[in-house]
């Protein structure tokens, strides 16, 4: 089969075009890449949008308020009686002597001529 004139030309001007074609092509890839990325980060910021108002909810809630004031702080209502459970500490161990290096009077004279200070 013999190139033409015109089937060379055609070649060219489709090989043209299709290289014209990469840029944007690639520019609508990563625009499609970064649109993904940030509707998963709405996602992520709605779930933590509705705990933090499911929690304003239950703050709203006198009983969870008390719950949480006696759990929390340690409140009681007039007439109780509030008992705190202390655990005992462990014996603090002593660390062993250790005994100190002994170096030699030259040993001792190197290193301050080494470091004076």
């Amino acid at each position: 089969m013999r190139l033409t004139f015109h089937s060379t030309l055609l070649g060219v001007i489709l090989l043209l075009l299709s290289m014209m074609a990469l840029g944007p092509a690639r520019q609508l890839y990563d625009e499609q890449q970064h649109i993904r990325n940030d509707e998963r980060q709405l996602a992520a910021g709605d779930a933590e949008t509705r705990q933090l108002v499911g929690r304003l909810q239950a703050m709203r809630d006198p009983n969870h308020l008390e719950l949480l004031a006696r759990q929390e702080l340690g409140y009681v209502r007039p007439g109780e009686v509030s008992y705190v459970i202390v655990h005992p500490q462990p014996a603090a161990t002593k660390a062993p002597k250790v005994k100190p290096k002994t170096s030699s009077w030259w040993q001792r004279a190197w290193s301050h001529v080494r470091h004076p200070w």
